[in-house]
């Protein structure tokens, strides 16, 4: 039996998960829920295959906290890899991440990493893959506001950054123009149960 305490914060859940979809479809974000790393698993083989990318580059941060999703990604026999370095990123076809948290309100997500290399693949490659654990969705930027503030005092530093979309600029004649600093294609998973 769901307690009236479960019942409220699986609506609060569904709300920010809702919220989250309506701010960053009109961005031309896919976002697509599953219910675990299995199921994330199935979903980035379908991007991969989709793009034509013949495998993937992975954040060390995601391979540490998602060891189930990897070993998915090997048993389907999908090629994936923690870069060495920056150079091994540079304009890969697709990269996957784990965010710290997203944001319902703005359709944000945060990316905190500890070294430059996990922070190259949500920069320089062509789509980016974006995990989201449902449990890590803030109703607004206030909590994202404290998150970044914990992330900044850690030891050791890092990188942040509260990512909204696909990279977007436009030259002086207001040419719009994808990918420039950035991916040009960005997908959310949220994902319900992520080992």
């Amino acid at each position: 039996m769901v307690s009236v305490q479960e019942s409220i914060v699986c609506d609060q859940t569904a709300a920010h998960v809702a919220n989250l979809v309506a701010r960053l479809q009109p961005l031309n974000v896919r976002v697509e829920r599953v219910s675990d790393g299995t199921a994330a698993a199935t979903f980035l083989t379908k991007v991969a295959t989709e793009i034509g990318a013949p495998g993937f580059v992975v954040s060390s941060e995601l391979t540490s906290a998602a060891p189930g999703l990897m070993a998915a990604l090997t048993v389907a026999g999908v090629a994936w890899l923690n870069p060495a370095d920056v150079s091994a990123t540079r304009d890969a076809p697709l990269g996957v991440s784990l965010a710290s948290l997203a944001v319902a309100e703005t359709g944000s997500v945060m990316l905190a990493e500890a070294t430059l290399t996990d922070r190259a693949v949500g920069m320089l490659t062509k789509t980016h893959v974006i995990l989201v654990r449902t449990g890590t969705i803030v109703p607004s930027l206030d909590e994202a506001g404290e998150a970044l503030k914990a992330h900044a005092l850690r030891p050791g530093g890092g990188y942040a950054s509260l990512v909204t979309g696909p990279s977007r600029t436009a030259d002086i004649e207001l040419s719009l123009s994808l990918g420039v600093q950035g991916p040009e294609r960005v997908y959310v998973l949220v994902v319900d149960e992520l080992s």
